[in-house]
């Protein structure tokens, strides 16, 4: 059995290690189903669905334009593999999003990640507790291979739903816990019509194009947000939002390094510091080495990438036989003389009723 586990977080209603929130978790058998980054995807349509989550994902009944997702470093959830790419911007244009931040922990810093603090609750629940997985007769043979599908299923079955009733049980962090036992990979709580838009969408490859236009591929994170060209999406629904972070292409700034060696919040150097003296993206990270920077970087345009071979797709896309100098290297670190004075900065308030944060295991 693989549980996916999904715990929302209203930024109005947190103390600062955003541990309290909403669980959220479906039970898939690995037999017939299994995970992946489109299952993810299904449980977060899923969970917009339902009502007791309503506070977290809308406002007036409408989704939140702007989602935060703090995901592990797994092969399903990691923002920097190109299958997972795709399935966020599938997400990000099936729910008109106007910003879409996907972050995941760097590795050695798990102990942060507020999800595996709530599945501490969830593993203390399984101490002495033994599901057996033959009620309704041995599905296996003697060779212990599958000798019987349908009996193989009623029997996952029975296992599933008696873990999501002794999980569902109990309230965590004083909130009741939404369990759900998934046998298909087909959401019960989309409409045919929202079906069938989400069907069109997985049919139709995401185009590279549109992602060098929309997004910002980093390491450790995937940004995406929405252009200006009006003829591709809906108006944007939070413009103030949108005119804050056109200061920097419409993109969050890169995660940087104060010079007391602590990380700065990306909102607060939008605001305060020099643009001019940002740090390029992912300089920061002490795992990349400068030189390995540099090769990472476009040649022409000089926009990072956290792979090679998307270095390469970048420039047969954009690219064709265009050569210019590389720029100088910006420090990695914001100094105090990259901070702009009181009188010339903006604040900007990304409120609640703006705002989804969503940790996803």
């Amino acid at each position: 059995m693989i549980p996916s586990i999904y715990l929302t977080i209203d930024p109005s209603n947190s103390n600062d290690t955003l541990r309290h929130g909403q669980l959220g978790i479906f039970v898939r058998p690995q037999y017939n189903v299994g995970t992946n980054a489109n299952t993810h995807m299904a449980d977060l349509i899923s969970l917009t669905h339902q009502e007791s989550f309503a506070s977290i994902f809308k406002n007036n009944d409408q989704i939140k334009p702007i989602w935060i997702l703090l995901v592990d470093g797994g092969p399903d959830e990691n923002p920097r593999h190109l299958k997972n790419i795709y399935e966020y911007c599938k997400l990000f244009q099936l729910l008109d999003l106007d910003y879409l931040t996907v972050r995941t922990h760097a590795p050695g810093q798990s102990a942060y990640n507020p999800v595996e603090r709530s599945m501490c609750t969830l593993s203390e629940k399984l101490a002495g507790i033994t599901l057996p997985i033959d009620t309704f007769g041995s599905h296996l043979n003697s060779q212990g291979k599958v000798r019987d599908s349908e009996l193989t299923k009623k029997n996952f079955r029975h296992v599933g739903e008696a873990l999501c009733a002794l999980w569902n049980r109990d309230q965590i962090f004083g909130k009741p816990v939404l369990t759900q036992y998934v046998e298909d990979n087909i959401s019960p709580f989309l409409n045919t019509h929202q079906q069938a838009n989400e069907k069109e969408i997985e049919e139709s490859e995401v185009p590279w194009k549109w992602i060098e236009n929309h997004t910002q591929i980093c390491r450790y994170s995937l940004d995406i947000k929405k252009c200006n060209n009006v003829s591709c999406y809906n108006p944007k629904k939070h413009e103030e939002s949108a005119a804050f972070l056109a200061e920097n292409n419409g993109f969050l700034p890169p995660v940087s390094k104060g010079r007391d060696g602590h990380f700065l919040n990306p909102v607060h150097i939008l605001q305060y510091a020099d643009k001019l003296k940002l740090p390029l993206y992912d300089a920061h990270c002490p795992s990349i080495l400068s030189e390995q920077h540099t090769r990472l970087c476009c040649t022409v345009c000089d926009k990072y990438f956290p792979t090679l071979a998307m270095v390469t797709k970048h420039k047969k896309s954009e690219h064709i036989s265009k050569r210019k100098p590389r720029k100088t290297k910006i420090s990695n670190s914001i100094d105090d003389f990259g901070v702009l004075s009181a009188g010339s900065s903006r604040r900007i308030v990304l409120d609640s009723s703006r705002e989804c944060i969503l940790d996803c295991e």
